[in-house]
């Protein structure tokens, strides 16, 4: 089963116009878009677009009626490595979200003020939260990391994820949509093909050396905090 399989209703909302029959995306899809944004605004959408849904097999964010392979993978990697530690750590690496090249910290336990401390602690006051909407991403569900409670049960558990910035948030939706539409289309022209591999490409990595360079040091940077933390 999913780890989390709750409802999203306002994706329902706005499936069809999300991942359209055709691509792109004709006019009036685009203004329905638009629309749900006026009534719900920019925060409305990126929620029910990013949330989770599992309902849409073929949507964006789709939880699956079963457990993924990388899923599973980590639940064996914590069974044999995490079952007897005291304290565990965690930093899940993402991009997509926020100004080009920085890396926001966002808390990634439970709703819980103890590991909220214990997690700014570690990596400083600027840690942010889904739960309080200081994070640029939106309140989600069916998260990897929920997997440390049932897997590590006996360790107190910290962690982050650390999200790269790299273009405007409506680019990074307009490529996942895309890509989402390719992933339904598999006789679409292979020079459309190419374009939205290239775009989604674009969309979660930037390959300038400075960009590059940047990832890096905050990468190094927050594994270090972490294992400050945790000694």
């Amino acid at each position: 089963m999913p780890i989390n399989s709750a409802a999203n209703a306002a994706y329902d909302e706005i499936a069809q116009l999300l991942v359209p029959a055709a691509w792109p995306p004709a006019p009036e899809v685009e203004a329905g878009l638009a629309a749900h944004a006026a009534a719900h605004g920019e925060r409305g959408l990126q929620t029910a677009v990013s949330g989770g849904q599992y309902e849409h097999r073929e949507g964006l964010f789709y939880g699956g009626r079963n457990p993924t392979w990388s899923q599973q993978t980590l639940r064996h990697v914590r069974q044999e490595h995490a079952t007897r530690c005291a304290w565990l750590g965690w930093i899940d690496l993402h991009t997509g979200l926020g100004p080009s090249g920085h890396g926001e910290l966002i808390f990634a336990c439970r709703d819980e003020a103890r590991a909220l401390q214990r997690a700014r602690s570690w990596w400083g006051p600027q840690v942010t939260s889904i739960y309080d909407g200081s994070s640029a991403s939106a309140l989600l569900s069916g998260l990897m990391w929920t997997a440390a409670y049932q897997e590590a049960p006996q360790a107190e558990y910290t962690g982050i994820a650390l999200e790269y910035g790299t273009l405007p948030l409506h680019e990074v939706v307009a490529a996942l949509r895309a890509d989402q539409w390719l992933e339904n289309h598999p006789e679409a022209p292979a020079a459309q093909r190419e374009a939205i591999k290239r775009q989604v490409r674009e969309a979660f990595y930037t390959d300038t050396d400075d960009w590059k360079q940047r990832i890096v040091e905050q990468g190094v940077q927050a594994a270090r905090q972490a294992v400050a933390g945790l000694a």
